[in-house]
């Protein structure tokens, strides 16, 4: 250490011109550090000193102690070295040497130098206050051990303000929280109701609390916990609370806020269900008029056969149900449950709110018992205010139809009149290109459009709309042509001289159309626009609504040159639209956003000097000294992860805004992240890339240069706190909590299985492991991670619960989370209870679309079946729950599904598949994949052919999909067919019928149509058209069906 210390010395020395530089204070400061980290606890879930495991041979003992899996070869000094030298030749990972380890210190040391002689003197004696610590630097905030934070007399709230300062630096969210873990439960509640958490981070703080602050054992503890701290906490959490606690910390009458469930998942709406119901039983959910009120919102989360005891309940009054159904979100599955046991009126109260989560047969029972001829218009118009209010509707097809049809009494519409078309109105929405270009143009006036044009019209359906304005208005140009039908303009009729907009005037309304233009329309806008593209009315204007249209006619080189133009648009919009541009900003093209922070990197204080790396006050834009924010101008949104952004943004003292480019971070603009505060950057880079949707994923070039910038900070770390590393397992093991979670599990994927497996401290081996178990199995198969390197974790990490819990449990299949479908056949063990809460209560549909060979597919399909029963009864709601994992269940499991079932289901495991979902950044292609194709290729194949496994993986996709297309199928059947008009539940309980007079599952008759496809198929055989693999293949169906035929036929002959 003194060695490295002189060093250090000499290096700040010939470079530091500030007077107030002391040689000695570097090694006091190095020292103090050391001595602290070594004596600190650490953050993991068994809080214990850093010195039981540093120096590293203290880990490689703790390793033995405790038999972790493989212990003797990941304590191997010849293994750790493999490892080493493979991600040094396969990742580019480099060593770093002490001298380069150096520059991040000094980087450190230089803000150190700049503090008041007080104030460095009050860090050297261990005497700041909370103020003081506020003037250090961040990144000093950030790795100072939690001892200097012991002292500081703060309590909740000024913990609170601490991160309230940045909202967007979650590094410092998650270090602060670490530093409370042990504080009395007042204070830590105060830190949760002062602190402004964006929404998007609510999951990450519910691991703290979770995990490490203990809520589930705080069972002498009277303080009451708000219902937002409680909806935080993961499913295991909740589930592990104890009676006393629960009683203790009033959690019944915490559950009774209503203001914040609708702000908790699904997920966690059904584990506090679960929770609560095992405490205090049914009756204090819905067993009363008092429990149903006070507590009636919980039924967002129970099973369907709970609400459908509701049904014929004499205690329950139908309009306090329907003031829950209206006031409380739920599935659309539990509302149809509730729906049958409201009385007539209510069912006509709430028809409105709740058509759009209706099944179809209720819609049209509806229409048929209910008496709506006296209001049509009033219906009508309350309909389409609730349905088109957005540019994309969330109503399944079936349900529009129904609705639609019930306005449409005559479909020749060649003899359409205006009357007709007037009572369709925005359902017009139903119609075909083609069946819109049948109606006489004479109906298609200015005030028709304004009856039946909605943003959810496509392209082809606005096109056909336009002409038929044009051919009754017999012009092009009318300056009054209705917003929504610009986006029909024809590339001419844009480029004439006489169009039928004025661009001053109408520039927003055409940019957004211009969200549906083809490539021609997009083109001539652009010819229209570029006199005065720059001009900062019409940029901002640009940036407000439609920026990906720049990338058409901008390339990097002129978006470097105009970029002043493009801050001073954003700031003629204005404090109000900041928020808005800051999210627009994210669609332009990342060429476009590399070269914004290019440019800015090149302007004055942009970089430390002397040298090039980036200024961090410049590249975060924080608020400093020179930029004070206009206390005139108050934050709409002061939990937005952007909040210090927007006040800086407020300052006279203009900014480049290099912030809101983060997204385009290229490997060179990463590299000259100040090193300290690389957590804080990745931080804020990490919301604009997530916030692009649920199948977002980094550029795999910026992931691993990340990786390369978090191995430089884990340097520092090791220089700072005198540790000595000589392997990427014992790097590896300088991480905390707040690092891990910072980093996530994306970036950590770039080491691979067998090296995060190895991490030397079994603590960072399990936090690191759990990390990669929460992030979304879509970003497995962008990553450099292998299938095998996915079983390599997932085993390490079930081994070492297995080892803290003694067996399989819900806590278990929870912490493994998406990596349970890759480990092995002991995840069996676990209860059926635990198994179906695991993926009711633990799994995302994001969670659910799993890519797995035919082992895998066959151990989750166990579970499955373990947990949810035979398919044969299998409720809506369980399809609903399962989701894409039915990707795994084998043709005769899906061909045994009851038929109704199926079709009320069917709508939202249509709307929430990924596996149709467009990937990119897939190994090895240049372009995007769709899901399961991104899956086939990560599954393995050579000279350009797909492996056994990957076709394998496809046929199942395939299967699903076909699934999933007859229950829309029966959904439209139902419709169409009007068959009976089904209960709901026909058939979902009771498929196979008494001895009776033969009746039809939703009016379908299985047994004829499997007829009819025999035949053909004996047919094919005879003629000898089929081939030895449609053979195979038919016999194998033939096998799967045999048991499913024979149940369908008794079904469907009535027959026991």
């Amino acid at each position: 250490m003194l060695t490295v210390v002189l060093l250090f010395v000499a290096t700040v020395s010939a470079v530091s011109d500030d007077e107030n530089f002391e040689p000695g204070q570097e090694v006091q400061i190095l020292r103090s550090l050391a001595s602290k980290f070594i004596s600190a606890e650490n953050d993991f879930t068994q809080a214990r000193s850093n010195s039981a495991y540093f120096p590293f041979v203290k880990s490689r003992k703790e390793n033995e102690r405790i038999k972790r899996l493989n212990s003797t070869t990941i304590n191997s000094d010849d293994y750790m070295m493999k490892i080493t030298e493979q991600l040094k030749t396969w990742r580019g990972f480099e060593e770093i040497d002490s001298a380069v380890a150096l520059t991040y210190a000094n980087l450190m040391f230089e803000t150190f130098y700049s503090l008041s002689p007080d104030l460095r003197t009050s860090f050297l004696q261990s005497s700041m206050s909370a103020d003081d610590l506020q003037q250090l630097p961040l990144s000093w905030q950030y790795l100072l051990p939690h001892q200097f934070y012991d002292d500081l007399g703060l309590d909740g709230a000024g913990f609170a303000e601490l991160v309230n300062s940045s909202p967007g630096n979650t590094a410092m969210l998650y270090k602060i929280a670490m530093v409370l873990r042990d504080e009395a439960v007042d204070m830590r509640d105060a830190f949760m109701n002062n602190l402004n958490l964006p929404d998007q981070y609510r999951e990450d703080m519910g691991y703290i609390l979770g995990y490490r602050w203990g809520i589930e054992s705080e069972a002498d503890s009277n303080y009451d916990y708000t219902m937002s701290t409680l909806l935080h906490l993961p499913s295991d959490v909740v589930m592990g609370i104890n009676n006393a606690t629960f009683d203790n910390l009033n959690i019944a009458d915490n559950l009774e806020d209503t203001s914040m469930w609708d702000l908790a998942s699904p997920q966690t709406k059904v584990a506090w269900f679960t929770r609560f119901e095992n405490r205090k039983g049914w009756k204090e959910v819905a067993g009363t008029p008092h429990h149903m009120m006070r507590h009636g919102h919980l039924l967002s989360g129970a099973p369907l056969d709970k609400l459908r005891e509701l049904k014929g309940n004499k205690e329950i009054e139908t309009s306090l149900l329907a003031e829950v159904l209206d006031n409380t979100e739920m599935n659309p599955l539990r509302v149809q449950e509730l729906w049958e046991a409201l009385a007539d009126v209510d069912r006509e109260k709430s028809f409105i709110a709740q058509a759009s989560n209706l099944d179809v047969s209720q819609i049209l029972s509806h229409y048929d018992t209910t008496d709506i001829i006296h209001t049509p218009h009033q219906h009508h118009v309350m309909l389409e205010n609730a349905w088109f209010s957005q540019d994309k509707f969330n109503v399944p097809w079936v349900n529009f139809l129904a609705i639609a049809f019930s306005y449409m009494n005559n479909e020749e519409f060649v003899s359409w009149t205006y009357k007709e078309l007037q009572s369709l109105g925005r359902f017009v929405v139903i119609l075909s290109p083609a069946e819109i270009d049948l109606i006489p143009a004479n109906d298609f006036n200015s005030t028709m459009l304004g009856m039946i044009l909605s943003s959810t019209l496509s392209l082809p359906q606005l096109n056909s709309i336009y002409l038929k304005y044009l051919d009754n208005n017999y012009q092009v140009a009318d300056a009054t042509l209705n917003p929504i039908l610009l986006s029909a303009l024809p590339s001419a009729t844009i480029l004439s001289a006489n169009p039928p907009f004025i661009w001053s005037q109408d520039k927003t309304n055409l940019l957004v159309a211009s969200a549906k233009f083809s490539p021609g329309q997009m083109h001539s806008l652009h010819e229209i626009s570029k006199p005065g593209h720059w001009a900062p009315a019409n940029l901002s204007a640009i940036l407000s609504t439609h920026p990906q249209c720049m990338s058409m006619y901008v390339n990097p080189r002129e978006f470097r040159a105009k970029l002043d133009y493009v801050v001073a648009a954003i700031y003629t919009a204005g404090p109000d639209k900041f928020h808005v541009i800051a999210t627009k900003v994210q669609k332009l093209p990342r060429h476009l956003l590399m070269a914004w922070l290019e440019e800015a990197h090149t302007r004055p204080g942009s970089k430390r000097l002397p040298g090039e790396w980036w200024n961090s006050n410049v590249l975060l834009d924080r608020v400093t000294s020179t930029s004070i924010p206009d206390s005139g101008t108050v934050n709409p949104f002061p939990s937005h992860p952007l909040a210090a952004q927007f006040d800086r943004f407020t300052s006279a003292n203009r900014s480049m805004l290099p912030s809101l480019a983060l997204a385009g971070m290229s490997c060179h603009c990463i590299n000259l992240v100040e090193t300290p505060d690389t957590m804080e950057v990745l931080a804020l880079y990490r919301y604009h890339t997530e916030s692009q949707g649920k199948v977002a994923a980094m550029p795999s070039s910026a992931r691993r240069c990340w990786a390369k910038k978090v191995r430089q900070f884990l340097h520092l770390k090791a220089f700072l706190f005198n540790v000595t590393v000589d392997s990427e397992s014992e790097l590896l093991s300088l991480l905390t909590t707040s690092d891990i979670k910072t980093v996530g599990g994306e970036i950590f994927l770039t080491w691979g299985g067998p090296a995060l497996a190895s991490i030397t401290h079994p603590e960072v081996m399990h936090e690191v492991l759990m990390v990669v178990g929460h992030t979304f199995p879509h970003l497995y198969l962008r990553n450099g991670v292998t299938y095998n390197c996915m079983k390599v974790m997932a085993n390490a990490l079930l081994d070492t619960l297995i080892r803290e819990e003694g067996g399989i449990n819900f806590r278990v299949l929870t912490h493994v989370h998406n990596l349970v479908p890759y480990t092995d056949t002991r995840v069996l063990e676990a209860g059926p209870a635990d198994i179906r809460l695991y993926v009711s209560s633990v799994l995302s549909p994001t969670c659910k679309a799993v890519c797995l060979k035919k082992k895998e597919r066959e151990l989750v399909r166990q579970m499955i079946l373990q947990s949810y029963g035979p398919p044969s009864t299998w409720l809506p709601l369980d399809l609903v729950e399962l989701g894409d994992l039915l990707v795994v269940m084998a043709r005769s499991d899906l061909a045994a599904v009851n038929p109704t079932s199926l079709r009320m289901a069917s709508a939202q495991l249509a709307s929430s598949t990924l596996f149709a979902s467009s990937l990119t950044e897939i190994r090895s292609q240049s372009s995007s994949l769709l899901y399961h194709e991104a899956c086939g290729a990560w599954l393995g194949g050579k000279d350009g052919r797909q492996s056994d496994e990957a076709v394998g993986m496809f046929k199942q996709w395939k299967m699903l999909a076909n699934f999933i297309v007859v229950g829309n199928f029966l959904q439209v059947e139902v419709l169409l067919k009007k068959i009976d008009v089904p209960k709901p539940r026909s058939g979902v309980n009771d498929f196979r019928r008494k001895r009776q007079a033969p009746t039809l599952t939703d009016g379908i008759d299985y047994k004829s149509i499997y007829t009819i496809v025999m035949n053909d198929m004996k047919a094919k055989f005879d003629a000898k058209e089929l081939s030895d693999a449609q053979k195979m293949e038919a016999t194998k169906v033939i096998t799967e069906t045999q048991k499913m035929l024979g149940d369908s036929s008794f079904a469907v002959l009535g027959l026991e």
